[in-house]
């Protein structure tokens, strides 16, 4: 806990998280993928559907508690790194 009051940041949209591993709520909702499709790029940071659309997964998720990853490279440099199912679609 007390490494979490130390490094605790703020989410900046890098995508890190939701890259590196699919949420619980997002795997019951679309199943297992590798990217998952809730996530997506608005042209200045990632964003999650799923936090936007339910409170109760923000709540699991703990939306807007902090960075559970502050420490890594992505948060400096936040651009699109991975094309998302939503980015991908045509439009």
């Amino acid at each position: 806990m007390l490494h979490l009051l130390l490094f605790q940041r703020a989410c900046v949209g890098c995508g890190y998280c939701c890259v590196k591993s699919q949420c619980i709520p997002g795997q019951q909702r679309y199943g297992e993928q590798d990217v998952c499709p809730g996530l997506y790029w608005d042209g200045a940071r990632y964003r999650c559907k799923l936090i936007e659309e339910s409170s109760e997964a923000a709540a699991i998720l703990q939306a807007g508690e902090a960075c559970c990853r502050p420490l890594n490279r992505w948060r400096k440099d936040v651009w699109q790194r991975v094309r998302t199912p939503v980015d991908a679609a045509p439009r």
